[in-house]
This record gives C-alpha cells, structure tokens and sequence, in this order.
C-alpha cells in the first residue's frame, strides 16, 4: 500500500523509518469513508498517528506509550521524545505482527497474559473513577481538618545557648553576662558552637528534640533568664538562656497535603477492598505460610484504620 511521507526519520536505533502521516491527513481508502469522516470526525483519541505495514497507530497508543517511556524521555527535546515514542510504536507493531504470523498469539502464555492484563486494566480504571477522581482538595482539607483535631496540643522552647570547650572560659563569661552583658553578643564572641553566626539561636524545638542535659536546665527557667551554673553535655560547657514557651502551631495544609494524600489513598483503597470482600466468597488453595502474610497484612490495616498510622505520618512531617 503507499503512505503520504513527511520526511525521513532515524532512530536511535539506525533504522531509517519514514513518519506516515504524522500531522497532515492519510489518504482514505474510500470516498465513502472519508464523507463519514467529514461529517462525522473520529474521537481525538482515534486519530490517526501512522501506518506501519497497513496497521494503523492511533493517538490513544501514542499517549499509552508516551506514559510508559515517561522515564526515558524527562531529559530529551519534544522532537526527541517525538522520535522516540514513534520508534517504540513502530517496532511493536513491527514484531508483534511478526509474533502473529509465527503463532504466537495461539501460545497459551499469551492468552493467559492477556487475560491477567485485562483484569488488571478493569482494576486500575475502576480504582481511577472509585478512589483517585475523589481525592481532590476538597477531600485532602477535609482529612486534615480531621487529623489536626487528633493532636495532642504540646509547648515548645525558643532558647540561645553559649557552648564552650573550656569550662574556666564559660565560667568568665557566665561572670559577664551577670554583669549584664548582651547574651546574643557573648555567643557571638565566645561560642565554639555552630550557631554562634546566629547570636546562638537554637530556635524552637520540642521536648526531646535536644539532648536531655539542656531539656531538663529549661524547666526552671522563666522567659529571659539563663542558666545560673554551666550546663556540661557531649559537646562541651553551655549556658542556656530561655527566649520563649509557645504552643506548637499546627502544620499548614499545603506542609503536609503531599503526606495527606498518601495516607488517604491507602485508607480508601482499604475501604474499597473491604466493601468487596463483604459479599464476595472467597476460597484461598494456598500453603500456610501465604496465610500467614494475608494475617499480617490483615492487623496492619486494622492499625491503619484506627488512625495510628495517620497521626503518625503526620507527626513526622510536623517534626520535619
């Protein structure tokens, strides 16, 4: 049969393969179809992309490949991706009209991987239109409105601290500081620590967030008032100095929607299957240590749905 070209194109491979058609018209094998078609124009995902050997390449398997080599093209041009993507197409249709003239869409592994295939196309459109389409924004506020109720309100400390590797030295400038001397210009001075750029700033942090030498100096400290003896840890002398006590603030939606949406996904697609298996009747053939794993798959969503893997999801993301 003849194909309208545009131009020539060379694959990676080193084929010279011809684009049929890419984005002009194919010549129609009838009058009467191409009126039909006039009047009546095809899906967009019906389009016409190419013709290999008198097999037609429509849009829709150009977008499936497109998905499929998603990895492959992140770091090429649109014409190499273009390129590619054709490349793929055209030499499946290729060898699988090949495989079909050999027979081997009789081979029983073809029919049984075709028909795992489709189940597996079934499910994942079903769990598209039942689970993904209904997790939108909406969806994702309400859950974390949900979930912020379940934390426990905490309190953290905004401290400065002067770290020093010689105890005489913080002694003298603990001396200093008594004398009223600027804590945030003494760390600046005297700090062998990190944040001493910083004037010392350990900034806000939770209970247990420190080491536990420092925790415990903060408890009988008021807002401004520093450490009175040096405080020793694994890095050396400090003084303390206590800037602050505020509630823990809740993380932000957008902070935390990306962890959201995970956890959701998991808990619809626990209800889903759920619902399913409630009126299904199920007889499992299989040895004891498979039954083993479905038991302990079984108790780790029950954890889930109690809500203990959501708050600790969060936790961490607020800890982050």
């Amino acid at each position: 049969m003849s194909v309208i070209l545009s131009k020539p194109f060379h694959f990676k491979s080193g084929w010279p393969f011809v684009a049929a058609a890419l984005l002009s018209v194919v010549m129609v094998f009838n009058v009467a179809k191409a009126a039909d078609e006039a009047v009546m124009p095809p899906e967009p995902s019906e389009k016409l992309v190419a013709i290999v050997n008198g097999i037609s390449i429509r849009q829709y398997e150009y977008d499936i490949a497109q998905q499929s080599l998603q990895e492959e093209l992140v770091n090429l041009s649109k014409a190499q991706k273009q390129q590619r993507i054709l490349q793929f197409l055209i030499d499946l249709k290729l060898m699988s009209e090949a495989a079909r003239q050999d027979g081997f869409d009789q081979k029983v592994e073809y029919q049984q991987k075709i028909a795992f295939l489709s189940e597996q196309t079934l499910n994942n459109l079903y769990f598209v239109e039942k689970v993904l389409e209904k997790i939108d924004d909406k969806a994702l506020l309400d859950f974390y409105d949900q979930e912020m109720k379940k934390i426990v309100p905490s309190t953290e400390s905004h401290a400065r601290h002067i770290l020093f590797d010689d105890e005489d030295k913080g002694n003298a400038v603990l001396r200093l500081l008594d004398d009223g001397a600027d804590f945030a210009e003494m760390a600046g001075i005297h700090s062998t620590g990190p944040t001493k750029t910083q004037g010392g700033d350990l900034g806000y942090f939770s209970e247990g967030e420190m080491v536990a030498e420092i925790s415990a100096a903060l408890v009988g400290l008021k807002i401004g008032e520093f450490t009175k003896d040096l405080v020793k840890t694994k890095f050396g002398y400090h003084i303390i100095k206590l800037e602050d006590v505020r509630e823990k603030p809740l993380p932000t939606f957008e902070k935390v929607k990306n962890s959201l949406y995970g956890v959701l996904l998991q808990n619809k697609v626990d209800e889903l299957s759920s619902e399913l298996r409630k009126s299904a009747q199920i007889e499992l053939f299989i040895e004891q240590e498979a039954l083993d794993v479905e038991r302990t798959s079984a108790n780790a969503t029950d954890a889930l749905e109690t809500g203990a893997a959501d708050v600790t999801e969060i936790d961490a993301t607020i800890s982050n």
